[in-house]
């Protein structure tokens, strides 16, 4: 059976999610903190364009390690909870179908719509956004970038892939590594990322 993605996002839209007087939600099997995603952007980028070329590397490098391990850990709880057994599990038939659940699954957080270009089972995933928010943002506030901005997605699109194709968690982190090959950060229509081995 093929992932519904529409139903996915339903399903996850649907769940009662309450924040503790700390701001943590649970759910899917995980722990999160309620944070406006305008915090992270002013934090991300004012850090990178105060650096010189040489830091400015260092922290890109250290943002997509902290979101795959993010990811990472967190996509796992999510397709260990019970909800996930009970909802989506039956709809997933093989590793491509679970790589496209944890895919629609991450459109419910709301900083853009991510999707699936090509996957070549165990070795390759190409995934787009056409409405990323931040290369919008950076846009706006620095003007055209010299590199993508996106690290959150080309994370993620690792994390997927280490999560159904690598060793067994937690031990298959960083098996896949992702890079950002167009941004609308630095002037391009949509955003890409691949993920290889």
């Amino acid at each position: 059976m093929a992932i519904d993605s529409k139903k996915v996002i339903e399903i996850a839209s649907k769940l009662q999610i309450e924040s503790n007087e700390k701001g943590i939600m649970a759910a899917f099997g995980v722990y999160a903190a309620m944070n406006y995603n305008e915090f992270y952007f002013k934090v991300v980028s004012q850090a990178i364009h105060g650096m010189n070329t040489h830091s400015v590397y260092a922290i890109e490098k250290k943002l997509y390690e902290a979101v795959l391990e993010c990811g990472y850990h967190t996509f796992h709880g999510i397709r260990a909870s019970m909800h996930w057994r009970e909802h989506i599990t039956p709809m997933i038939s093989t590793p491509e179908d679970e790589v496209a659940a944890l895919v629609a699954f991450t459109n419910i957080f709301g900083i853009g719509y991510i999707e699936i270009e090509e996957i070549i089972p165990g070795e390759r995933l190409v995934t787009v956004v056409k409405n990323a928010y931040d290369p919008g943002r950076y846009i706006e506030k620095y003007g055209p970038q010299p590199y993508g901005r996106c690290y959150m997605f080309s994370a993620c699109t690792a994390s997927y892939m280490d999560l159904v194709y690598s060793d067994p968690y937690p031990s298959g982190m960083g098996m896949f590594k992702a890079r950002e090959v167009t941004c609308r950060s630095t002037g391009d229509l949509i955003c890409r990322f691949i993920a290889e081995r």
